[in-house]
């Protein structure tokens, strides 16, 4: 294509702008014709609900609409989080019998009896999609926008990466020959072309980026810092690229500084010239959404008796190390008040902790690149006098001298957390390994609930010294 139609639409509730806005590009017919299976691509993310996922009611809004357009098949679904089952997920929000209700089937990728897979090639991988949705006559992106550590926003590019399983999101890391893999960013670049290449094999039809409800500050999950704020607006258009180059603008965020954006403009994937986007509804020029984004440094997540310090380190580690941080502050409430001074380190060669006691390293290019510094050490002065008498001391004799031994230990208040980036969820045992269940009381609470919906590896041994 070399135009097209982007509606920015504000109302009284999102279903009134999602139906009003899809109107306005020329009806449901233009997107969804008789007979069509349809697969309706959402954000399930955890069991937080919404904002997390997306909004019940749009969900209705689409599916609704699908059958106004006479769809054969409606299908609603998405790989849930790393380790999350569906399963799980579905019993909890009840998202299952809502969507059959409305006359939908929600699908459980996952289960791949049901649904299987079917190998893809691209760029010389081989990733495995589910079949229904590579059959479905359309794709549907009904994404919910949030603030996102490393996009800015959770626009819909990153809403179609997990069309696919995790074992297929995962970024391994290959640092290039005579390429400096943190100065690169070499993490977030893999992750782009990965993101992009699943985008590219299956596009949508339709795609709406619901920002109605906001979630600003800590996101895309629900934290202490997080604040949901109330836009009344939602994007709707059916070329992604586009969609999500409009919503940025909405938050005076351009093409260039959004890297997903700049590369997909390098692959063709989509329209990114604004003269080449007609807009229907408000005017992209009158709206200007103050936000409050994700932090931009670790250091500036505020944590109770925890002294952050980074060197440099990859988005990978980054955006690990800052849903780690978020989980700490927002569940360890409690715990953190009688923890007396930690040191949380991340990246290459980062600054020295605040003292010898409960040091967490972060990530691999911390724990190697502090094998030889001082903190590893405690130095330990033995002083004694060798005369042997009281007597001898209390005449204050001026020959009396003290020899003084001087010995290194191994510190052992340190806890690694190994990985490029580690498992945040791996880290909470760990830490709970170091500190004992009993000093962190909420944080084993915590760790025991989630393992209730994660398929977690139990015997995984970690490195922990303690």
């Amino acid at each position: 294509m070399n135009s097209t139609e982007v509606a920015i639409i504000k109302s009284n509730s999102p279903s009134e702008a999602i139906t009003d806005g899809i109107e306005k590009l020329g009806g449901i017919s233009g997107f969804v014709e008789k007979g069509d299976q349809v697969f309706v691509k959402i954000n399930l993310r955890t069991p937080g609900g919404f904002p997390v996922n997306t909004n019940f009611d749009t969900i209705k809004t689409i599916i609704n609409l699908c059958k106004e357009a006479e769809a054969k098949k409606i299908f609603v679904g998405s790989y849930p989080f790393n380790r999350l089952k569906t399963d799980s997920i579905a019993k909890t929000l009840g998202i299952q019998s809502y969507i059959e209700k409305l006359g939908a089937e929600f699908v459980f990728l996952d289960d791949q009896n049901k649904y299987p897979l079917k190998s893809v090639e691209i760029n010389g991988k081989t990733i495995e999609f589910p079949k229904v949705i590579l059959e479905s006559d359309r794709l549907i992106l009904l994404n919910q926008v949030s603030v996102d550590p490393l996009f800015k926003c959770t626009i819909s590019l990153l809403n179609t990466y997990s069309l696919v399983s995790n074992q297929f999101q995962k970024i391994q890391k290959n640092v290039r020959s005579g390429k400096d893999y943190l100065h690169l960013d070499q993490y977030k670049q893999d992750l782009i072309t990965n993101i992009l290449d699943i985008f590219s094999v299956k596009k949508p039809s339709l795609v709406i980026n619901d920002l109605f409800y906001f979630l600003e500050g800590a996101g895309p999950f629900i934290y202490k810092d997080s604040n949901l704020k109330r836009t009344n607006l939602i994007v709707v258009g059916n070329d992604a690229v586009a969609v999500d180059l409009i919503t940025l603008r909405l938050f005076e965020i351009d093409l260039l500084k959004s890297n997903i954006l700049v590369e997909a403009r390098n692959r063709r994937l989509g329209i990114t010239d604004i003269p080449n986007i007609k807009l229907i509804g408000e005017n992209l020029e009158d709206i200007r959404l103050s936000v409050d984004f994700c932090v931009s440094k670790l250091e500036d997540i505020n944590i109770k008796n925890t002294y952050v310090k980074a060197g440099r380190n990859c988005s990978g580690c980054f955006k690990e190390a800052y849903h780690l941080l978020n989980l700490m502050k927002t569940h360890m409430t409690k715990d953190l008040k009688y923890i007396i001074k930690q040191s949380f380190l991340i990246g290459e060669k980062p600054p020295k902790p605040e003292s010898l006691e409960n040091i967490i390293l972060f990530g691999d290019c911390a724990i190697e690149s502090t094998e030889n510094r001082e903190f590893r050490k405690i130095i330990i002065t033995n002083s004694k006098d060798y005369f042997e008498t009281a007597k001898q001391k209390l005449k204050k004799d001026s020959k009396a001298q003290d020899k003084t031994q001087i010995k290194e230990k191994v510190n052992k208040k340190i806890v690694e957390l190994p990985g490029c980036p580690p498992s945040r969820f791996d880290c909470f045992n760990s830490l709970i390994s170091y500190y004992g269940k009993s000093q962190v009381p909420n944080l084993f609470f915590f760790n025991n609930l989630i393992k209730t919906y994660y398929n977690q590896v139990t015997n995984k041994k970690t490195k922990v010294r303690d």
